[in-house]
């Protein structure tokens, strides 16, 4: 039998170019889309008979060209009649492609990157239809796999420049068998009809079946017989600077941390080896290892996770009775939230399923107690409905991927989740919000440094982008808490003298620099009662120094104090909740007073009339929480 490439072609079939939208969606990051995929494949294809970790390996090296299987079908017969039918469409971005295509064939040497996991099945017969023949749909070997769309077989083509992926599996249910698979483009297949067209992947298989009997290893060693898993072999990878060691077992830890730490999962890259025992020493490694700003702001919320889960201070919760009412939650051990209170905390909860792979962080559970947390659903029950609820990528949790008639439950389930991570984390370490003070816009100020061994405040002698620490000085003769309004000014005054503020006026000083204002602005019409003017408002905040103070969180009042640079006739101002992500939220002010200024208030918009250069505006508010929150002001001046 004869063993070659095959176009499957048809009449009046769709052409296909080169932007193939699966492969697309992982060409952001390659690496790490390449490493989170197939160890995810892996660990669902786990040999569920017994207790052993799947391993799954990294090996680099090189072939010649002239190694890739049948090239001149590729070269002579394919690449062609490819590079004239999009010549004729003129589509640039396939022909920039296959020029690309061309230069990476015609080299004398490619790159290939071999995977291989072990303790697992294998393709069998429905894995191997689903990875190698279908399209947007899997099989797993049960319903509590990490992956379920399909969609992720795409990222090893996305690192090929060739698009080109052999694979070698020994099953346990099959004969070993191989096939090459290459994502390619149309082409018209026969030069007297060109209403004949060839879909855009080829196969290299044996004449009859879809598959070769026996393993390819592109001068590796072959599997045992009872070596049981797969291996894919990516040709021609592109080249890359990055340091492809490091990258992979950085976004390993990223993504697999809880199935490292389980015992479910080893990693090998080369000659280094990722498992439960040597985990903090590969992290530490890691920790040195230049990373770019996402992956420093990725990391760090996996130092978190790693505390949180080995340190010996954790916490451990189990669902409470709220989740009695879901007929997927068969126990409260279905579920389980592991909680940490640290000085340099993340205030995340990393969200996995029975797998150990991350799904995403859960933020804005709380703006003001320092705490990390991982969140396990290891019900199975649980798992599949979760399962049911990611995106393609299974890095979110939406009612919206739902079925229609569970889409209701899933929004009670996200919520009631929501609600009791923040109520768990409130419990276990919440002190009384009447000692805490939130500050906002401290960057608008004198820095102040507080030396732990004198007491003595020093002003900051240089500019730093980055902030090494913060200490907090209680003055016990000044308590900047209050349970009301009217006796909240000495509070205020020890507020303005710990950040250097002159309190005293200087009304007189006129208004300068006004047309410095900034020309962008926003022309709107307000329809206020018996009044109908345009107004327009021009962001302002650039002349104002702000802080909000909490008074009374848990009545809802704070402080705002304004310290302008010009004089003004009227501002709006309008105060935001700040969340964990930098996400605003309009807040809801029921109530203002001013002992400095007269204020108006409408739909939670503040009107402030009459501002003096540097002379502090003191606004009293009411806000619609109990809450601590984190606040921020937007000032515009109102010109008519």
């Amino acid at each position: 039998m004869k063993n070659n490439w095959v176009f499957p072609h048809g009449k009046d079939l769709t052409p296909r170019g080169v932007n193939d939208p699966a492969i697309n969606s992982f060409l952001d990051n390659v690496i790490d889309s390449l490493t989170r995929e197939v160890i995810q494949n892996s660990l669902d294809a786990k040999i569920r008979e017994n207790n052993n970790p799947v391993i799954v390996s990294f090996e680099f090296s090189k072939i010649k060209t002239s190694d890739i299987p049948k090239i001149n079908r590729i070269s002579e017969f394919a690449l062609p009649k490819a590079e004239e039918f999009w010549r004729k469409k003129g589509n640039a971005g396939t022909i920039d492609y296959l020029n690309s295509f061309r230069e990476v064939l015609e080299s004398d040497e490619i790159r290939v990157l071999k995977i291989s996991d072990f303790n697992t099945y294998g393709l069998n017969e429905r894995s191997y239809d689903a990875l190698v023949l279908g399209n947007g749909y899997t099989e797993k070997i049960d319903e509590n796999a990490a992956g379920s769309k399909g969609i992720g077989k795409a990222a090893p083509f996305a690192i090929s420049d060739l698009r080109m992926v052999f694979y070698n599996t020994v099953p346990t249910e099959v004969k070993p068998r191989h096939v090459g698979v290459m994502n390619f483009v149309s082409f018209n297949f026969d030069e007297k009809d060109e209403s004949i067209i060839t879909q855009e992947r080829a196969l290299f298989q044996e004449e009859g079946i879809s598959y070769i009997p026996g393993q390819i290893s592109f001068n590796s060693k072959n599997r045992e017989e009872n070596q049981f898993g797969t291996d894919i072999f990516i040709l021609g990878v592109r080249e890359i600077e990055d340091d492809w060691e490091k990258k992979i077992l950085l976004s390993t830890v990223n993504n697999f941390l809880v199935s490292i730490l389980d015992n479910k999962l080893i990693v090998k890259v080369n000659d280094k080896c990722l498992n439960e025992e040597n985990v903090k020493e590969i992290i530490e490694e890691l920790a040195d290892f230049k990373k770019t700003q996402e992956e420093n702001k990725i990391f760090k919320n996996t130092l978190n996770y790693f505390d949180a889960l080995t340190n010996e201070n954790r916490k451990e919760f189990n669902l409470d009775e709220r989740f009695k009412k879901y007929p997927f939650i068969n126990s409260e051990n279905d579920g389980k939230l592991i909680l940490l209170k640290r000085e340099d905390a993340n205030r995340s909860i990393l969200q996995t399923r029975i797998s150990g792979m991350k799904i995403y962080d859960r933020k804005n559970i709380s703006g003001n107690i320092l705490f990390t947390g991982v969140f396990r659903a290891v019900g199975t029950d649980l798992d599949k409905f979760l399962k049911s609820l990611e995106n393609t990528n299974h890095t979110d949790w939406s009612p919206d991927q739902a079925s229609t008639e569970n889409r209701k439950l899933a929004r009670r389930l996200l919520k009631d989740l929501f609600d009791w991570f923040k109520e768990t984390v409130k419990g276990a370490y919440e002190q009384s919000v009447d000692e805490v003070i939130d500050a906002i816009g401290m960057s608008d100020f004198l820095p102040l440094l507080t030396d732990g061994g004198t007491g003595e405040e020093q002003k900051e002698s240089g500019i730093k982008k980055t902030i090494d620490s913060i200490k907090i000085k209680r003055n016990t003769k000044k308590n900047l808490s209050y349970s009301s309004y009217e006796n909240s000014e000495e509070g205020i005054d020890s507020v303005l003298g710990e950040l250097e503020l002159d309190t005293t006026s200087s009304s007189n000083s006129k208004s300068k620099n006004k047309k410095s204002v900034k020309k962008k602005s926003v022309l709107q019409r307000l329809n206020l009662s018996n009044r109908l003017r345009k107004e327009e408002l021009v962001e302002s905040k650039e002349f104002f120094g702000i802080k909000l103070v909490a008074l009374n969180s848990k009545e809802g009042l704070y402080r705002c104090i304004l310290k302008p640079k010009n004089s003004f006739k009227e501002i709006e101002l309008r105060i935001n909740y700040v969340g964990e992500d930098g996400s605003a939220l309009e807040a809801t002010i029921e109530e203002v007073k001013s002992t400095t200024n007269k204020v108006k208030l409408k739909d939670s918009q503040i009107r402030v009339l009459n501002i003096k250069k540097n002379t502090l505006t003191l606004l009293d508010l009411k806000v619609d929480s109990s809450l601590l929150l984190k606040m921020e002001g937007q000032i515009y001046e109102v010109k008519v």
